[in-house]
């Protein structure tokens, strides 16, 4: 397990290659990265991740690059990298005698969507802000239709082979040690269905391109009328769908969630018109969702997630029985 303790005394002294004069780090938050909020003496904030091992290839960190300078200069507010004396964007690094990567970013000042409506717990907050994010995310897919990379932009597929091939982009979610040998039969039997599903939809630009892949209301902050994307790390080519079940996962369990879910599209829809056959897929994207975030959870030990791997083990199997 990643003691961040520990690894900010391996790596902070690597902040020279920026020549930064630091009057403060602390330690921000761990999930597939660990953050560090950097202050210098001037009072400039900014963020200093330290990837995740083994995750993304040297290559398909300058891609992600690529494709979040393309939507800073799109008009999107995204923190921009930093980068080093020499030039560097991705700083190689020794941590716990391994090899990693490091960046440095800036700190963008706001609050995620989700600490705004715990403080704010009305509905009509809720469904205001999920208004706003579905116009943020289908103009994001609407430049994505648009945008063309560069002959080495390298990112992973969230395509079927992303999701149930034999290495998935998060892992053999079905090989889960929260599963039994029943439900490993059911998921696996009812992947038939989804996989089916997914090929009558198709490649074509106007339903798969590169999308964040993980834009729920932890990773847009609001600051005034400005609305922050944050944490790329997962983006890649995939279904425009699948981006808008990531989002609305988060809220599955809640007695409004027809009502969260007609906000959202709600605002999609002032910038993309998604037809009745491909709204009537985003409950199967959602389900997707759960299977990944099992084999993705399930590969992540240190975050003590194993309640809530159970939980959602016995209810995705619930639904599988549908797709059978």
């Amino acid at each position: 397990m990643d003691n961040p303790v520990v690894i900010l005394d391996q790596v902070k002294s690597s902040l020279n290659s920026w020549a930064l004069a630091v009057s403060d780090i602390s330690f921000a938050s761990q999930s597939d990265n660990i953050v560090f909020q950097v202050t210098a003496d001037t009072g400039t904030r900014y963020a200093f991740r330290i990837h995740r091992p083994d995750y993304h290839t040297f290559q398909e960190l300058i891609s992600e690059h690529e494709w979040t300078n393309a939507l800073t200069m799109a008009g999107f507010s995204i923190p921009g990298i930093i980068p080093t004396t020499d030039g560097d964007f991705y700083l190689p690094l020794e941590v716990n005698g391994g090899s990693r990567y490091a960046e440095l970013i800036e700190w963008l000042d706001g609050k995620s969507i989700h600490a705004m409506t715990q403080e704010n717990p009305s509905t009509a907050f809720l469904y205001a802000s999920l208004e706003s994010l579905g116009q943020l995310m289908a103009t994001l897919h609407e430049h994505s239709r648009q945008w063309r990379p560069g002959k080495n932009f390298v990112r992973h597929r969230l395509d079927v082979d992303g999701f149930f091939g034999a290495e998935p982009f998060w892992g053999r979610y079905w090989e889960s040690p929260f599963i039994n040998k029943a439900q490993k039969q059911l998921l696996l039997t009812s992947q038939h269905t989804l996989i089916e599903s997914l090929e009558a939809l198709g490649y074509t630009p106007n339903v798969f391109g590169m999308i964040h892949a993980d834009l729920h209301e932890w990773n847009v902050l609001c600051n005034g009328n400005t609305m922050h994307i944050i944490d790329f790390d997962d983006a890649g080519f995939g279904w425009y769908l699948y981006d808008i079940a990531v989002a609305l996962f988060e809220y599955q369990s809640r007695t409004d969630f027809e009502e969260i879910s007609e906000a959202m599209l709600r605002g999609y829809g002032k910038v993309n018109t998604l037809t009745n056959a491909q709204r009537a897929l985003i409950p199967m994207f959602i389900h997707i969702r759960a299977r990944a975030i099992i084999g993705w959870a399930t590969a992540r030990p240190e975050l003590n997630n194993a309640e809530r791997i159970k939980k959602l083990v016995h209810y995705t199997c619930q639904e599988a029985s549908a797709y059978l």
